[in-house]
């Protein structure tokens, strides 16, 4: 049979002959089968996060909700919620490059949110265990987001502490619409071509639509998690999912493995295939070859398995104990409510009447109503709340957040030092996960600091405005060449608490030896400057006060010269208001 004139089958028939995107479609498969067992989990403590629950007619009849899984990651959000600051080393020395580097990177934090985007991030490590952070480049400008963690598949053989040993990652359920395929000019054009055939098709309409369906359920998943610059699909266009694989491959031109970048369209045709160091840039180290664009941490790292525990798995199983509680405690007080009642129905002729109740109403019984008719007993679930507790405590103790920390304080049973106590051991718990995060972010800062290098060609210019401390408003334009390294650069990391406390001592250190240095000028004006950068002055601030304290020092200089060249000047016998004083004679040395 001759398929040439069927474009459509044609092209089903090279996809299945292709062995290269069968490949890629087993690694998919692999790594998606290794995820799955996450799903149903995640699933539930994303839907208690959201006070969404499922009920069912044996343990769950009401919709009610405890909010404890909600209260708990708010609870550790509010004791982790800084993000670090880093800062950025020239390695040559340079300080005016690395002044612009740093403000490059203050400039980028704060067009792309990067506070609100780490909350994002580490509530997406609390409810899945395990997050991702994408860097690229768009329009000339590094951008970051993060990325939804059922979008990325990796191998389960990766070492959980480090993604880029990973020999395939693969970023799926990236949905563009069909008609921009092909202003893309690293795609393949023929390729593009036999897909427009493809969803001329009726299963090609189909396949669109589900596209769309899930490319929707994506944003709004999205923007649940506090992510709110995403796009719902535009009604009329057809999309297509993409998937980007990350594949570790032999280099024969390196002699080394590398990592490749290969561009697959709903698995059916490869646009592209490049060294990811083609793609991104070269660097003096070679960063690219060696490493992906994703950045991933989680605070429970498992030897054996990428997809490890997160804080709402602790707390998943006695939120669905108290929902169920709280739910059979409600239908309780519902059915003992309703004044149910049994009635004799072996009276012959008597069937009881529901009546509406009245004020100072009276219903008729035939004979003794206490025998011919009895309430229906409903025992009161009340001493269930206590257990309940006891649950609700068990979680909260187990994700290191007591009542203290959620500013509940029980006086009656604690004194003064042992809410201190408890409240500095579960912060001391929670911060423990900053060892992760920070490391996590120091890697960020690295791999910023390689992409732009890779990328200062196709960089723009950006301006960046300064307000000096007289108010006036100063605007530089920074370029990749004005922050360009022969060297390169590094990254250092650091909490808020962190960096407080090592300028703090390094204050304490300097007044501790300032005695032995009081006539040292340099030494003295040092130490002022750094309590005056740890009293909070912006730089610009602490020049105005240093000036103003070097000319308060050079006039006290310049009048102290004068009186004492006006005391020189004067005769050997002068005194005071022009009156003559005998000064006593020296006495003459005996021969």
């Amino acid at each position: 049979m001759d398929n040439t004139a069927n474009p459509t089958v044609a092209s089903q028939e090279i996809t299945l002959e292709n062995p290269e995107l069968l490949s890629l479609k087993e690694h998919k498969q692999e790594a998606l089968n290794w995820q799955k067992r996450r799903h149903l989990d995640w699933t539930e403590n994303y839907t208690l996060y959201r006070d969404k629950v499922i009920v069912n007619r044996f343990i769950q009849r009401q919709s009610v909700n405890v909010p404890l899984m909600k209260t708990v990651i708010k609870t550790a959000l509010k004791e982790t919620d800084d993000p670090p600051l880093l800062v950025f080393e020239e390695l040559d020395n340079d300080k005016q490059k690395e002044i612009f580097f740093n403000e490059y990177w203050n400039l980028f934090s704060k067009e792309q949110k990067l506070v609100i985007k780490d909350l994002v991030d580490k509530k997406q490590e609390m409810l899945t265990g395990r997050t991702f952070k994408k860097l690229n480049v768009e329009n000339g400008k590094p951008v970051v987001d993060i990325v939804d963690v059922q979008d990325i598949l990796i191998t389960r053989y990766c070492d959980p502490t480090m993604i880029h040993t990973a020999r395939y990652l693969v970023h799926q359920h990236i949905f563009v619409p069909l008609a921009t395929l092909e202003h893309n000019p690293n795609y393949d054009q023929e390729a593009i071509k036999r897909l427009k055939v493809f969803y001329a098709t009726a299963r090609g309409l189909i396949k669109a639509e589900e596209n769309a369906k899930s490319l929707e359920m994506k944003n709004r998943r999205m923007e649940l998690m506090g992510v709110t610059d995403v796009n719902n699909p535009v009604i009329g266009e057809t999309y297509v999912e993409l998937n980007e694989h990350y594949l570790l491959q032999w280099d024969t031109d390196h002699n080394q493995e590398e990592y490749y970048l290969i561009t697959t369209c709903d698995d059916m045709e490869i646009l592209a295939k490049k060294r990811l160091e083609e793609v991104v840039g070269k660097t003096t180290d070679h960063y690219w070859r060696t490493h992906n664009l994703f950045n991933s941490w989680a605070d429970d790292i498992e030897l054996t398995d990428i997809w490890s525990d997160g804080l709402a798995d602790i707390v998943r199983t006695p939120n669905k104990i108290a929902n169920m509680m709280v739910s059979q405690i409600v239908e309780n007080r519902t059915l003992r409510n309703y004044s149910m009642y049994f009635y004799d129905s072996s009276i012959e002729g008597y069937k009881p009447q529901t009546y509406d109740p009245m004020p100072f109403g009276w219903y008729p019984s035939p004979g003794d109503p206490n025998t011919t008719m009895k309430q229906v007993t409903i025992p009161d679930l009340g001493e269930s709340i206590p257990e309940m507790q006891f649950v609700m405590n068990m979680a909260e103790r187990a994700a290191s957040t007591p009542d203290l920390s959620q500013g509940v304080v029980n006086k009656k049973t604690m004194t003064k030092a042992e809410m201190q106590a408890v409240l500095q051991e579960a912060q001391d718990r929670l911060r423990s996960m900053s060892k992760y995060y920070n490391d996590a972010w120091e890697e960020f800062g690295t791999m910023f600091i390689k992409l732009i290098e890779a990328q200062a060609d196709n960089l723009v210019p950006v301006q960046i405005f300064k307000k000096g401390y007289k108010g006036t408003m100063f605007r530089v334009t920074v370029s990749p060449n004005d922050w360009k390294s022969k060297i390169g650069y590094r990254v250092k990391v650091m909490t808020k608490d962190e960096k407080d406390k090592e300028e703090k001592n390094a204050i304490e250190k300097l007044n501790a030896i300032s005695p032995d240095f009081q006539t040292n000028k340099p030494f003295q004006d040092i130490r002022k400057k750094k309590e005056l950068a740890f009293a909070g002055l912006n730089p610009d601030e602490v020049k105005e006060v240093m000036d103003f304290e070097n000319q308060a020092a050079a006039r006290a200089l310049e009048a102290a010269k004068q009186q004492q060249t006006q005391q020189q000047q004067l005769p050997a016998n002068a005194g005071v208001n022009g009156k003559t004083v005998n000064l006593p004679v020296p006495a003459q040395p005996m021969l």
